[in-house]
Parts: structure tokens; C-alpha cells; sequence
């Protein structure tokens, strides 16, 4: 690592990116794996992890493996749902995070609004994947966050004199 270099990232565009990149890694594909496979019937879910399921159940190898994992792994440290997904939903925030601790934002009052966003996102990213509080999260806490990128993101732009657009996909 060069002199005074950041492991994490530094600055506001760069850090918020870095940060954005962990919707889409491996831990955070096992989480939505996870939950759509318990929104399953019973019925669904024995189907889907069976040798030969019907077309409408078969998913792939990625999914049936994350949930296996969950099953296999997660479910026996754990012992219920709840507290599983909560501990992935730590574990994925607490690499997401690390791009948080060194996040700003220019100063001056006509950056306010951004930087009370920023500081939002830092308070309840770093409190998800750094507190260690024993506190039960759920996907929607994880939403939030994402919620939140996308406000500073959009007002960034619109800082910039651009007419953003979040865009549906």
C-alpha cells in the first residue's frame, strides 16, 4: 500500500460507489436467494431442491446452492430465519461498510442536504456491519440503505446542473 493511500477508498463519488458495488456481490445474491426461496409454500421449496424439479421451480445452481448453504450452514448456527439472515445481512454490510468510514462531503451550507444523507447512511451502514449490537436486521434495513444511495446519488447530479434519472433497471 503506497504512503497515506486508503484501504477503503476516499471522498464522496468514489466511496459511494465502492459502497453501491456490494448490491451486487456473491453475500448479497445469497441474501436475496435466500429470501425468495422462504417466500416458497412448503411444497415449493421441497420441489425445488429435489433432483428433478418441475421447470416453473428450477432456478439454477447458483440459487439451489446459496440455499443449501443457508439450510446447511446458516440454519444450524442459528437455529431460526430470523436470526440467520440477520447475521448474512451483518456479514454483507460489514464489507459493504468499510467504504463508509471514510465518505465526505464537500463543505459548505449548500451541500447540507447531501451531507445529512451521507452522515444517515454512515450512522445506520456502519451500525449494520460494525456494531455488533445483537440487533436483528432484515432486508428492509438493508433497503434503506440502498434508498439512501440513491437519494445522494440524484442530488449529486442535480448539484451538478444534471436532470438525473434513477432509471428502472
Amino acid at each position: 500500500m503506497k504512503n497515506n493511500q486508503s484501504e477503503f477508498g476516499k471522498g464522496l463519488v468514489v466511496n459511494l460507489v465502492k459502497f453501491y458495488e456490494h448490491f451486487s456481490n456473491d453475500q448479497f445474491t445469497r441474501i436475496k436467494h435466500t429470501l425468495f426461496y422462504l417466500s416458497k409454500t412448503d411444497k415449493e421449496k421441497e420441489l425445488m431442491l429435489s433432483d428433478n424439479p418441475p421447470s416453473n421451480l428450477k432456478y439454477g445452481k447458483s440459487l439451489i446452492d446459496n440455499i443449501k448453504y443457508f439450510r446447511d450452514v446458516n440454519l444450524k448456527v442459528y437455529q431460526d430465519e430470523i436470526s440467520a439472515i440477520s447475521h448474512m445481512i451483518t456479514l454483507w454490510a460489514n464489507g459493504a461498510t468499510d467504504h463508509l468510514f471514510e465518505i465526505e462531503t464537500p463543505k459548505g451550507k449548500d451541500w447540507n442536504d447531501i451531507r445529512e444523507l451521507v452522515k444517515e447512511l454512515k450512522n445506520k451502514g456502519l451500525d449494520m456491519g460494525h456494531g455488533f449490537s445483537g440487533k436483528i436486521y432484515e432486508y428492509k434495513d438493508v433497503l434503506e440503505l440502498y434508498d439512501l444511495v440513491k437519494k445522494i446519488s440524484i442530488l449529486i447530479d442535480k448539484k451538478l446542473g444534471l436532470n438525473p434519472d434513477w432509471g428502472e433497471y
